[in-house]
């Protein structure tokens, strides 16, 4: 009896080692920190915060399907009308824009935020971190 107590002593011991080389080294992440953004991204818990003009950056199948309310779509395939509906919007009440695409793995929004801060240099504009996944939940 003793021996098992000392060999799961050992085996808890050498856990408790592992997790914590691996919390310091940054191999596994702190589970109450939040995960870093990249350039342009931004938190929903952040956005709320502000009053914003959203741009889907999706599919039209998937913008039927479901988004943001009052969000544009805007992505490759209607860039020239999605474009003019945020220039009618922007220029009016110019506010930071918002661009979402599926997922963390969707690389649409970075794709549209960067094609917009060409577009409107002067304009605030971020990607949001999670997309459309993020907003669901």
């Amino acid at each position: 009896m003793f021996q098992f107590i000392r060999e799961l002593a050992i085996i808890g011991a050498l856990t408790l080692c592992g997790a914590a080389f691996s919390l310091s080294s940054g191999l596994m992440p702190l589970p109450w920190k939040e995960p870093e953004l990249a350039a342009g991204e931004i938190r929903l818990k952040d956005v709320q915060a502000l009053d914003v003009i959203w741009i889907d950056a999706r599919s039209r199948i998937d913008y039927d399907s479901g988004h943001i309310p009052n969000a544009i779509l805007l992505n490759d395939s209607n860039w020239d009308i999605g474009i003019n509906d945020l220039m009618n919007s922007w220029l009016i009440n110019p506010r930071p824009i918002v661009v979402y695409c599926s997922s963390v793995q969707c690389n649409a929004s970075k794709h549209v935020a960067t094609q917009l801060r060409n577009a409107l240099p002067d304009a605030e504009v971020y990607s949001l971190k999670g997309g459309w996944e993020t907003w669901e939940r």
